[in-house]
């Protein structure tokens, strides 16, 4: 008496008679597989590029780096130009002209 296949058996030689080379179970497998493989490739690839090929992050850097350096020039232009337009105020104060007439200039108002 010859005893009965177990249940995993008989399922495995049944999914196995389905998935034959030719079959339409078969082709799907087989693309699923082929496109886990070459999008594997790709990521590897593209990995391998950004690793070793891209530059555009020291471009980004170079670029902040002369903006910042830029930034910091106009400042002190600006600090400059404010620094000449004060002084051209101040050369132009006249504490005569702020002590009410035939009155002593107040203490208050000398440079």
């Amino acid at each position: 008496a010859s005893t009965k296949p177990s249940f995993f058996t008989r399922a495995s030689t049944f999914a196995l008679s389905k998935v034959k080379v030719g079959t339409p179970l078969y082709s799907l497998a087989y693309g699923a597989a082929a496109g886990v493989i070459l999008s594997g490739l790709v990521y590897a690839g593209r990995t391998l590029s950004v690793m070793c090929f891209d530059h555009e992050y020291y471009k980004l850097q170079s670029r902040k780096r002369y903006y910042e350096k830029q930034l910091l020039f106009t400042r002190e232009q600006e600090e400059a130009s404010n620094a000449h337009y004060l002084a051209s105020l101040s050369s132009e104060y006249d504490p005569a002209a702020t002590r009410m007439p035939f009155k002593p200039l107040e203490p208050k108002y000398r440079f």
